[in-house]
Parts: structure tokens; C-alpha cells; sequence
């Protein structure tokens, strides 16, 4: 009789464990299913943002390479020596936008880790092609 009152206080003890070991399972569950569904949520978050950043990229990309293509026929319709003075600035530009490009097509393969130092280098690059171009086009005018 002893042992059966033994066996049967550890047989609720082990049934009560098991009971909050289950619930405590279960939440744990929930718990990590949250946790995957936010996680899930920051990735299509950054993956909105990464597609609508590259997608305003390309499209000044191409607003510049027509006014690249503006400026090198008023370049091919001047005279010798504008040709000589402003090809090789037009090049340059030229060079610079096909780095830009290259920049925003490794841009798509981009990461949370390198999403910001790609996307200031994008910034700074369109930047420096926007001077470049003011600029010969200013030199245009006055030369």
C-alpha cells in the first residue's frame, strides 16, 4: 500500500511536470513563431525598400544618360576644338555612369550588413556624375 502511495505521488508529480513542460513547449513554440514571422516581416521590409531605392537609381540613371547623349551630340555638332576640349570630360562622364551602373546592379545582390555603405556610395556616386555634368555643361556654355 507504501508503494503504491509512492508510486502514485510520483506518477502526478511526473504527469504535473509533463503537463508544464508541454504548456511551456507550446509557448516556446509560439514564442519562436513570432519571432520568425517579425523576422519574416524586417525581410520583406528591406527587401520593399531595397527594390524601391534601386528602382529610383535606374531611373535617374537613364534621366542622365539622356542628357549624356543630349550633350555628346551638341559635342559632335561643335567645332574641332570644342570636340577636343569637352570629349575627353564627356568620357569621363560616360566612365563614371557605367561605374554607377555597376555599383546598382551589385546593389540588388546587397545585404542588411552592406545595404548602407553601398547605398551612400550610389548617393555620393550620382552626386559626383550630377557636378560632373553641371559642370562641362557649364564650361559648354561660357567656351
Amino acid at each position: 500500500m507504501k508503494n503504491s502511495r509512492v508510486l502514485l505521488m510520483i506518477t502526478l508529480v511526473a504527469l504535473t511536470f509533463a503537463a508544464c513542460s508541454e504548456k511551456s513547449k507550446t509557448e516556446a513554440e509560439k514564442a519562436g513563431d513570432q519571432i520568425e514571422n517579425t523576422a519574416k516581416a524586417i525581410g520583406n521590409d528591406f527587401e520593399e525598400t531595397k527594390d524601391q531605392f534601386i528602382a529610383k537609381a535606374e531611373k535617374e540613371i537613364e534621366e542622365i544618360n539622356e542628357k549624356i547623349e543630349k550633350l555628346d551630340e551638341k559635342v559632335e555638332e561643335g567645332s574641332d576644338d570644342v570636340k577636343k576640349e569637352t570629349k575627353e570630360a564627356l568620357d569621363n562622364l560616360k566612365e563614371e555612369k557605367e561605374e554607377l551602373n555597376q555599383e546598382l546592379s551589385e546593389l540588388e545582390d546587397a545585404t542588411k550588413e552592406n545595404w548602407e555603405r553601398l547605398t551612400a556610395s550610389i548617393e555620393d556616386g550620382f552626386d559626383d556624375l550630377k557636378r560632373g555634368y553641371n559642370s562641362l555643361l557649364e564650361d559648354m556654355k561660357t567656351g
